[in-house]
């Protein structure tokens, strides 16, 4: 007798979907086991956290698979408490802010921080996003000349405050105290720390631009190399904040493109002097990168674009002198990075 082209299209469907149930479920208790082992020491292990939570939403998949394909009951009941598990966690992390209540006799003040992305957004862009927001103090990062030129003219008489040194940039309707240019760890990588007079005190503002990752080829034989993912420039300058930030006295905030995510050891580090005021107050996963990038590596000759972000990697963070009344990720400029913006909420008087 023989099969339709049907029945065999079906069987060979079921033994695919049971092989990806096996082996996604197999590949992500490794990763978990090995993450609670080694962390960020494995580059496999820090690259696929970049991903964090997308890897885990198939997850959901795996109960229907069992009990229509595998029909085992020990896949099926161990699945759905994975679903279980994951869902919690989802709800927990990234579904419950708790922004800060505060009175109208608390300070408050608006941050804005983008990544302009060099020459892809356009000053006009730039300054209609800064109107729109009407954010108290601006971080800037990637900035080029046009846009101190430019947009910091524009913006000169609402933010007459301003220390435009490309890359980086800070605009402020406060008055600047001081400010410096710093490089974090002795690396190329530029960022900014100024004070800054906020009503009757000073507070300190870092603007924060960290190195990138970037996969750097290997050789494990003479005749072949593979893909490695090098992450480690970013963790020194990580260290040497944190640093600097246990030895402020004065209120702090600090923004910027960190190029890490909410899964890096490095963002465990900085979470132990700064609060992210996304996680505190903001609703959801909070993607702002990579906007608009083309995906002609996939595709050549297409005109697709991913304008839709999958990782979080610009934050704003803020010292225990402050509450996060709320935090969100803003409009898309040109820039693949999206703007954040923030409202905190100065808890402690001015003799504390």
């Amino acid at each position: 007798m023989k099969h339709k082209p049907t029945d065999t299209i079906k069987r060979i469907l079921k033994q695919s979907l049971k092989f990806f149930a096996y082996s996604y479920s197999a590949l992500i208790i490794c990763y978990l086991i090995l993450k609670l082992i080694f962390w960020d020491s494995l580059w496999i292990i820090a690259l696929v956290s970049t991903f964090i939570p997308l890897i885990f939403f198939p997850t959901f998949l795996l109960p229907l698979i069992g009990l229509s394909i595998i029909k085992k009951r020990w896949f099926s009941i161990i699945s759905a408490i994975g679903c279980i598990v994951l869902i919690s966690w989802l709800q927990i992390k990234y579904f419950s802010p708790a922004p800060i209540d505060s009175t109208n006799s608390q300070p408050s003040i608006k941050i804005l921080s983008h990544n302009v992305g060099w020459y892809t957004t356009q000053s006009p862009t730039l300054v209609k996003l800064i109107e729109r927001e009407k954010p108290d103090i601006i971080f800037l990062q990637e900035i080029v000349h046009k846009h101190t030129e430019r947009a910091f003219t524009w913006l000169k008489a609402d933010y007459p405050y301003q220390i435009g040194i490309p890359p980086v940039g800070i605009l402020s309707k406060y008055p600047i105290v001081s400010s410096e240019i710093l490089h974090l760890a002795d690396r190329a990588e530029t960022q900014q720390r100024a004070v800054i007079k906020f009503k009757d005190r000073e507070i300190v503002v870092y603007n924060m631009q960290a190195t990138g990752p970037w996969f750097k080829k290997y050789k494990i034989l003479r005749f072949i190399k593979i893909p490695v993912y090098k992450y480690d420039q970013r963790s020194p300058e990580i260290i040497d904040l944190v640093e600097r930030v246990q030895q402020e006295t004065l209120p702090v905030i600090v923004a910027g493109d960190f190029n890490m995510t909410d899964e890096t050891q490095d963002y465990y580090n900085l979470q132990k002097v700064l609060q992210d005021s996304f996680r505190k107050s903001g609703f959801g996963f909070g993607f702002t990168w990579p906007h608009g990038w083309e995906l002609k590596f996939l595709v050549k000759r297409s005109n697709w674009k991913l304008n839709y972000p999958v990782c979080r990697i610009d934050y704003i963070w803020y010292s225990q002198h402050w509450g996060a009344k709320s935090s969100s990720s803003l409009e898309a400029t040109e820039s693949d990075h999206l703007p954040v913006g923030a409202e905190l909420v100065l808890l402690k008087p001015q003799n504390s």
